[in-house]
């Protein structure tokens, strides 16, 4: 006599086997290539005008349908200055916020001087301002707007040829076509990006490298006014994390380098 079929979906364990099949497990994400290199450009005070040549250049277009012309021209004023503030002065952040807390405590004690003790002559003052109108022509913001523009042109494509900077593995290069090239050997070495101006930080995000030797005495280069540089920073991070280097080549870097020229002779040559 035959023996029955069995169907092994009848069995509990197989229609548990059945219904909850074991998860195949997913691959793991291959991690993040490092980046070989990095390329930036160190930019002369110049490069903080752009809001000024920005705004030459759009007010005429819509500053008339948006603005009346006394708030036009006010705007213009408080940009101009902020960008000449930015170019002539270094403000630290701590500067910075000791301006900022001087500034309200001194419109607190204005307000109060002027209601409690009577003193007109601040808020004579505030009148007196109040009342110009800084008209400005729109011939005047097309024309600054166009030569300043093309200046600005003229810097950018300079700064492409001459102040360009390659950070890799193994070197440190600045290339510049109508003088000379410069390169440091990569060794162990001391990087240290600032920001020392929070107004430059404000308008295009820039700060400075600054390159010493292992030993952190001896100041290799400086390169300064490099915009994004705030975002950048990380991955000039990963690239130097990348290789280890050993100490030996620190003290040889330093014997190297011992006696020569600081960073305003060897650096881009802008300056601060």
């Amino acid at each position: 006599m035959s023996q029955p079929e069995v169907n092994d979906l009848a069995s509990p364990h197989a229609a548990a086997h059945t219904a909850h099949p074991h998860p195949v497990a997913k691959p793991a994400k291959p991690p993040r290539p490092v980046p070989s290199q990095i390329v930036f450009y160190s930019y002369p005070k110049f490069l903080y005008t752009w809001p000024v040549i920005l705004l030459a250049l759009v007010l005429p277009q819509f500053g008339e349908h948006l603005l009346n012309p006394q708030l036009e021209g006010w705007i213009f004023v408080i940009t101009l200055l902020t960008v000449l503030m930015a170019m002539g002065f270094d403000l630290s952040r701590n500067l910075t916020i000791t301006w900022g807390v001087a500034l309200l405590a001194s419109v607190f004690c204005l307000l109060w001087l002027k209601d409690a003790k009577n003193v007109v002559v601040f808020s004579q003052i505030g009148h007196h301002l109040a009342s110009k109108n800084p008209l400005i022509s729109h011939d005047w913001l097309d024309l600054f707007g166009l030569f300043g523009g093309l200046l600005y042109l003229i810097m950018y494509i300079d700064v492409h040829v001459n102040q360009r900077w390659r950070i890799s593995h193994n070197e440190i290069e600045h290339f510049a076509m109508l003088s000379k090239d410069d390169s440091l050997g990569r060794g162990a070495k001391r990087f240290i990006t600032s920001y020392p101006d929070f107004l430059e930080l404000l308008l295009c995000g820039a700060g400075t490298i600054q390159i010493y030797s292992a030993q952190g005495g001896i100041l290799l280069r400086s390169i300064p006014n490099v915009p994004w540089l705030f975002f950048r920073s990380k991955r000039i991070s990963q690239i130097l994390e990348s290789t280890e280097v050993s100490a030996a080549s620190g003290e040889e870097d330093v014997d190297l380098h011992e006696g020569q020229p600081s960073s305003e002779e060897l650096g881009d040559g802008h300056g601060g």
